[in-house]
């Protein structure tokens, strides 16, 4: 018995998943083969003709636990960033262990090797990364976390959250993460605050403002502002999850999120991909996506 599955529609999401995933992993190739900060012209080649981009490439972590997310929205900025980066290190291997190939995105759960420039020492760590992409040429943007144990993320005065062996680790995380969604979904910002840390940072599209770019949003005031916002210009009518992965210290998803302009009453529909990453208590506290 066949799948009754309409053939064009698996195409047509067949075919935007490996638009996305070729400019995904041309960027990380032409990163690979940068040698040279002075000549990045085919790596900066690999962004979308036009801005605003979506760049959160180098997350800080303080000594005091807390974490900053430095937004880049041009292409100056960006050209900039890669300079200083690729001047100080070599990028030899990014190896998707995890990849969640979107319609407009890759994910990747990376085993990155890495070295200071010109030696032969390698690195190998564990990143997130997120490259969203149009329609046309080029990625959008690239959204990097760095994994840090979870223990340095935080005040350090924050309990540190038993949450047993690791298939209930991921359990804590997940239930974390629908909380979140919950409070989305009941147009609740109290309840949306409460999984995420005092001290978070968030890098994500801006649909309050409509500009399309990034914004950095630090500590849970500025969240609580940007909510408020959101839900004064929006009414949320669904929450749809499309992919979901839960490790015992981040979830990724990618959310279609259906609302009502409250002004005119007009439905609109906007996709979110994003990763939350926890602290030490079991709260989000850095929150990246687009």
């Amino acid at each position: 018995m066949g799948v009754d599955v309409d053939p064009k529609t698996l195409e047509i999401a067949a075919d935007a998943s490996a638009h996305a995933y070729r400019q995904a992993t041309a960027h990380i190739g032409e990163e690979i083969k940068a040698r040279d900060p002075r000549n990045l012209t085919a790596l900066i080649d690999t962004l979308a003709p036009e801005g605003p981009y979506a760049y959160t490439i180098m997350p800080r972590i303080g000594a005091d636990g807390s974490v900053t997310l430095p937004v880049l929205t041009t292409r100056e900025e960006i050209a900039e960033a890669y300079a200083f980066i690729r001047g100080m290190s070599d990028l030899h291997e990014v190896v998707g262990l995890t990849e969640v190939v979107g319609s407009w995105y890759l994910f990747q759960d990376s085993l990155t090797v890495g070295g200071p420039s010109g030696t032969d020492v390698r690195n190998h760590r564990q990143t997130l990364g997120l490259f969203p992409s149009g329609r046309e040429h080029g990625i959008t943007g690239e959204l990097v976390w760095l994994r840090v144990p979870t223990a340095q993320l935080g005040a350090p005065d924050d309990p540190e959250v038993e949450a047993g062996d690791e298939l209930h680790a991921r359990k804590h995380t997940f239930d974390r993460f629908q909380q979140h969604l919950a409070g989305l979904r009941a147009n609740d910002v109290e309840a949306v605050l409460e999984p995420i840390h005092d001290g978070a940072a968030s890098a994500v599209r801006d649909y309050v403002a409509g500009t399309g770019a990034l914004v950095e949003l630090s500590g849970k005031d500025a969240h609580r502002s940007w909510y408020r916002d959101l839900f004064a210009a929006y009414d949320i009518r669904s929450v749809q999850v499309l992919h979901v992965v839960t490790d015992t210290w981040y979830v990724f998803a990618e959310l279609r999120i259906t609302a009502a302009r409250r002004d005119s009453g007009d439905v609109v529909a906007f996709h979110t991909a994003e990763f939350h990453v926890r602290a030490r208590d079991g709260r989000f506290i850095a929150r990246i996506g687009h």
